[in-house]
């Protein structure tokens, strides 16, 4: 859940500042069938630092290995996985263009054939999503002119820690 207490009136270049959602089951069900079963074997490594120059200089960010495809824990149904800039899959650690080209195929792919909700954030707007098979980000806003203040608050499920 997001809570928007204080929203930028605008984002980069005069557009609205917005926070973008992808249903990553949705988007594993409009996959071409012969573009999901290849993905139904692979795993990746989520490890920030890949693809983003954020993490200059910082090397000892764990990875940690999840399948592409997952399996809704509640209604069953298969999703997508996926990060931006932060995925690489098994068996390209040594590979990272190669790797970074897949992922930005693959993005590319869902995209095309899933649509994004773009929400335009309003003071006092709240936000529910499944964090476990919704993807989002916020859009860029100048930080320097706005101010965002939002509230967060999260459900971990334990049952899949030490695992």
């Amino acid at each position: 859940m997001l809570y928007g207490v204080k929203v930028p009136p605008e984002g980069e270049n005069g557009q609205p500042h917005t926070t973008e959602f992808l249903d990553m089951i949705e988007a594993y069900k409009n996959l071409q069938p012969s573009h999901r079963q290849p993905l139904e074997k692979m795993s990746m490594y989520h490890f920030p630092p890949l693809f983003s120059k954020r993490y200059d200089g910082v090397t000892d960010i764990p990875k940690k290995v999840h399948p592409i495809v997952s399996t809704h824990k509640i209604t069953g149904k298969k999703g997508l996985y996926l990060g931006s800039d932060t995925a690489i899959p098994i068996g390209m650690e040594d590979k990272l263009e190669e790797a970074k080209q897949f992922w930005e195929d693959l993005f590319e792919t869902v995209l095309a054939c899933t649509p994004v909700y773009s929400h335009v954030w309003h003071p006092g707007d709240i936000l529910f999503w499944d964090n476990s098979q919704i993807m989002h980000r916020g859009t860029p806003y100048d930080s320097t002119k706005y101010q965002r203040i939002a509230l967060r608050l999260g459900i971990v499920d334990q049952s899949s820690f030490n695992k």
